[in-house]
């Protein structure tokens, strides 16, 4: 009689293992467009069996445990591609959107039969050639004038692409901060998260919606920065630059010192002081980078030319470095010619650019047409002494767009023109670069995350099926115990 009332035992861990497995089936489908969801899996093991003299009997099934779907691999590599893609997004769109200030535009005049160009090599060739225009004819006011209308609008330009230049490094100042806070506050949830995990898998249960909920949250963590992820008994370490960001129900909060300017770099630092902390991808990595402004700096005629090296942290500084280069040279140049002569009074000449503020040194930001001849074309210098006809100076000035003696790129000597045509370049070639690098990374991201998803990710039909089969299961086990019930039932009749 004992392996018979066995028998009960066998069928009735049967029904309850798949009783089991269908709440785990019916978990998956009320979660199949959850976001974040992994499928829950129900692992059945044989119970131990029960030996005779002649044989083994098994004694039934159990549930060994209740666990999630997930490849703690694919995780990691996600997270760390992720933070590359995030990177190289924000650094894509820097210098796309960088290109466009810089791109010149063509646009069809009125009457459809010409074209006007407009742009910093339209500006520098209009200017120069005010210049030449004016060695031909030097006594009309209206050529002087066109000279001080073409250095005004030269500067323009250039102060306006800085300005915007300016303001697109302040948004990379304030994507670090805004980026920080954001990681900050994930890195407190996770904490949170940490310990309700630990309460909840006491005595060997396991939280699947609390550690999903925590890994959506490395997963957006990811986009921020690299990171990277230990756990024991539940509770997650997360580490940041190889220092601890997150351990267990403590975090250690990260602040953003700095100003953002050359003398004042950013920093991401803890708050307590402890140390700093390295990012160099995410999208906190990117930010901080085109923050940087150590590249730009202001230059001295002495140092002139200037060597211009593309190869520098933030694209945004080396671009505004560009510039700053291209006018202050200029300028540099220009004022050394144009006030070795005499006016149209026989005066010495002035310098052509002066500064805005004399407290400062001469800068894209710091340059403006001499006033004085603003106010008085005639303070303009055509002539190296006053006899007529003498239009030696306007002549150098003009021949200043040709010297490929003033300007160097990457240790490469060139005029004006080709310098900015090297610059044009250099922003061209880096975009495409860093967009093609960004697109094969995110095809790269979707590849790993779809192999994950294929772990994890809760599939209906095959929710669907596994609730018909864990049915017929159930309903087996269950015509086994009446089976057995209508046999003993019969049995204890016979014997009365």
């Amino acid at each position: 009689m004992g392996s018979t009332f066995g028998a009960y035992g066998i069928a009735y861990s049967g029904m309850y293992v798949n009783q089991v497995a269908l709440a785990t089936t019916s978990t998956n489908l009320a979660n199949v467009d959850t976001t974040g969801a992994s499928r829950v899996r129900a692992v059945s093991t044989d119970k131990n069996t029960v030996l005779s003299t002649d044989t083994s009997v098994g004694s039934g099934v159990s549930i060994a445990s209740i666990t999630r779907a997930r490849d703690q691999l694919l995780d990691n590599t996600y997270r760390t591609q992720n933070a590359k893609n995030s990177y190289l997004s924000v650094k894509s769109g820097n210098l796309e959107y960088s290109d466009e200030i810089l791109s010149e535009f063509t646009s069809a005049s009125t009457t459809d039969t010409t074209t006007t160009t407009s742009g910093v090599q339209q500006v520098i060739n209009d200017f120069f050639n005010s210049w030449q225009t004016l060695s031909t004819d030097s006594s009309t006011a209206t050529t002087r004038q066109s000279v001080i209308t073409a250095g005004t609008t030269l500067i323009s330009t250039l102060t306006d692409i800085d300005d915007q230049l300016q303001q697109l490094q302040e948004d990379a100042v304030n994507g670090v901060k805004d980026g920080v806070d954001s990681l900050n506050d994930l890195a407190k949830q996770v904490a949170d998260l940490n310990q309700q995990i630990s309460k909840a898998e006491v005595g060997g249960s396991e939280a699947s919606y609390l550690r999903d909920q925590r890994d959506t949250l490395l997963d957006q963590m990811s986009s921020l920065a690299e990171i990277n992820t230990s756990e024991s008994n539940g509770s997650l370490q997360v580490t940041l630059g190889g220092v601890t960001l997150v351990n267990g129900t403590k975090t250690h909060a990260l602040i953003v010192k700095g100003s953002g300017t050359s003398i004042d770099p950013l920093t991401v630092e803890f708050a307590d002081g402890t140390c700093k902390v390295n990012i160099s991808s995410g999208s906190i990595g990117a930010y901080l980078e085109d923050a940087d402004q150590t590249g730009y700096e202001t230059i001295d005629s002495s140092n002139i030319p200037y060597n211009l090296v593309t190869t520098g942290t933030s694209s945004i500084s080396t671009m505004r470095q560009s510039l700053n280069d291209l006018i202050t040279t200029l300028a540099t140049e220009l004022n050394s010619v144009h006030s070795s002569g005499v006016d149209l009074n026989g005066d010495s000449g002035l310098d052509f650019f002066t500064v805005i503020d004399s407290s400062q040194p001469l800068s894209i930001s710091n340059i403006q047409v001499n006033p004085l001849i603003v106010a008085d074309s005639d303070k303009i210098v055509t002539a190296s002494s006053n006899a007529d006809g003498d239009n030696t100076i306007a002549n150098k000035i003009w021949n200043l767009s040709t010297d490929t003696t003033s300007y160097q790129c990457d240790g490469l000597s060139l005029d004006i023109t080709d310098f900015y045509k090297a610059v044009t370049s250099w922003i061209g070639t880096a975009g495409d670069t860093t967009a093609s690098s960004y697109t094969s990374q995110t095809a790269l991201v979707q590849q790993v995350d779809n192999q994950r998803q294929a772990v994890s990710s809760i599939s209906l039909d095959e929710e669907m099926s596994n609730m018909i089969k864990f049915q017929n299961a159930y309903a087996a086990s269950a015509k086994v115990m009446s089976t057995i019930d209508s046999l003993l039932a019969g049995l204890i009749e016979d014997l009365g």
